[in-house]
């Protein structure tokens, strides 16, 4: 089993990944990776412009994620990632020991949501693509998203407290 540890916490875009990714790290100890920071210009650019990323978009900003993870002199990380298919979700696995929290997300909520956000590059015409994209996992913790931060972070605090 690897020594790296990750707790991804996965969703649509607008499903609060970041905010509940940073909470459960404060509460945790784990510091906090944001995929986001791992996309080359490229994909910020296309998903800009409202152009769904495929797998070839995709793979290199998996493999950047798990190079910085195993570079890292940490072995613990919180990871705000979308992980959409179970292939990235495998390929994460392979080198990395993973467990997910799935935020369950409907496209309305998310498009509200995303229509209050302010400064991000993901559009609300996203949306759609990431849920016709999006594999439920079977490995997952699910939580609805809409709950409130501090429910999602004390539940999932309490179910991953034996991983870390």
């Amino acid at each position: 089993m690897a020594s790296k540890k990750l707790i991804v916490i996965m969703g649509i875009t607008g499903s609060g990944k970041s905010t509940v990714g940073k909470s459960l790290s404060e509460r945790l100890g784990i510091p906090f990776l944001d995929a986001d920071d791992f996309h080359p210009q490229e994909n910020i650019k296309k998903m800009s412009r409202g152009i769904p990323l495929d797998d070839d978009d995709r793979w290199p900003w998996l493999a950047a994620i798990v190079e910085y993870v195993m570079q890292a002199h940490r072995n613990e990380f919180i990871l705000a990632c979308s992980a959409l298919k179970q292939s990235y979700r495998d390929y994460l696995g392979q080198r990395l020991n993973n467990k997910y929290l799935f935020l369950e997300l409907s496209e309305e909520a998310a498009v509200n949501r995303l229509n209050q956000r302010k400064s991000h590059f993901m559009p609300k015409t996203l949306v759609k693509s990431q849920l016709e994209t999006l594999e439920l996992p079977l490995d997952a913790i699910t939580i609805k998203a809409d709950h409130s931060i501090e429910k999602i972070v004390t539940d999932a605090a309490s179910h991953f407290a034996d991983f870390i």
